[in-house]
């Protein structure tokens, strides 16, 4: 065979590793390279986002209905259209070469987006120096830690049902499937007041988001009235209570404290009320309104339960949370067709689904916001 056979054969061997060789990725105030691993898809190499996105700390979010895919990275938005090789950037349109691709629900990009691209868009954070792609990580401010909060427990047994169906029991049982849903799709740390039949006290759930330095808090409860054809979803942030809807149900989840805390303990917790005034809380309290407003919509959808609203009240286990905090009520445990519903377990999923959709598209809106 001809010398010059030889060499082609080489060459193409080579160009065929290189079509099959993963990227080389270096972190900032790392000393070891990591793999970003390219798959081959319609004769391109392509990367996985999902595979992309620790590295960048980046967030992916799809909206079929647009037929769209969104980017968020360093502050910035990219718009993708499927089988498209064309994004938008900045308010300008730009050429990937190779379309973006969607296989079994999962998107994968170009390596020429991650080699050319991201490099021209970002020059001070993103590089290609002796073949390896170096990047400058951001630091990384997204929601990651949550904690739950199944109301009262223990000694405390919430409003009880006609039936003898315990509040305490229904928000564990909510609480517990909407923690899976949180780990598994959304991979962020969730933690518990509690995880079992045990009383915590209203000022301790809160402390634990605070020491834990939670993102999120989310409070959940079964509501309760007099009048047993009250029916319906509600979902409050902090405030002073204005409706008497608001009044009454801050005066049920309030009253356990001098009943199972103890007489004078109510004193501590008005004490804390200058937290209203300050700044900081208010940014939260700005927050909680939108994570209130996220949450209440999937769950009015999903369950199709009577709408009672998004609303502002004086509850003592959101006062002094320093992070988003909302309280929800599942419905009336005191109305008969809603008392079957919350001890029914597949509506408790499709409580626990709605609420987890509601806090992963506030988390999405949330961390771009903290990435600018």
């Amino acid at each position: 065979m001809p010398k010059s056979k030889y060499i082609i054969i080489v060459l193409l061997l080579a160009c065929a590793a290189c079509l099959d060789a993963d990227i080389s990725v270096l972190l900032k105030n790392e000393t070891k390279t990591r793999q970003l691993e390219t798959v081959q898809l319609e004769g391109r190499a392509y990367v996985r986002v999902d595979n992309l996105n620790p590295l960048l700390g980046s967030i992916a979010k799809c909206e079929y209905q647009d037929n769209r895919m969104y980017l968020y990275a360093f502050g910035e938005q990219f718009i993708f259209l499927p089988d498209s090789a064309y994004y938008s950037f900045n308010n300008e349109v730009f050429n990937m070469h190779y379309p973006l691709l969607e296989l079994d629900s999962t998107f994968y990009l170009p390596e020429a987006f991650v080699l050319e691209q991201l490099p021209l868009h970002f020059p001070d954070s993103v590089a290609i120096k002796a073949n390896v792609l170096q990047i400058t990580k951001p630091k990384d401010r997204s929601v990651q830690r949550i904690i739950l909060d199944p109301g009262h427990g223990g000694k405390d047994p919430g409003a009880v049902g006609k039936c003898g169906f315990r509040e305490k029991d229904i928000n564990l049982a909510v609480a517990l499937k909407l923690k899976q849903f949180l780990e598994k799709e959304l991979g962020v740390t969730v933690l518990m007041t509690r995880s079992d039949d045990r009383f915590v006290s209203l000022s301790d759930r809160t402390k634990f988001a605070n020491d834990n330095r939670a993102d999120i808090f989310v409070s959940i409860h079964t509501n309760a009235s007099n009048s047993r054809s009250a029916k319906g979803l509600e979902t409050y942030y902090l405030s002073t209570a204005m409706t008497s809807e608001a009044r009454a149900a801050e005066a049920l989840e309030n009253g356990v404290v001098e009943i199972y805390e103890g007489k004078g303990e109510k004193q501590k917790y008005d004490d804390l009320a200058f937290i209203l005034s300050d700044l900081s809380q208010t940014e939260h309290l700005e927050n909680s309104n939108i994570l209130a407003t996220s949450v209440h919509q999937n769950l009015v959808a999903g369950t199709r339960g009577s709408d009672r609203g998004i609303k502002q009240a004086n509850f003592y286990v959101l006062r002094g949370a320093f992070m988003p905090s909302i309280l929800i009520e599942m419905g009336f445990i005191s109305n008969a067709d809603e008392e079957v519903l919350l001890t029914n377990k597949d509506y408790q999923d499709r409580l626990a689904r709605t609420m987890f959709e509601g806090i992963k598209r506030f988390k999405y809106r949330f961390d771009r916001i903290r990435s600018v």
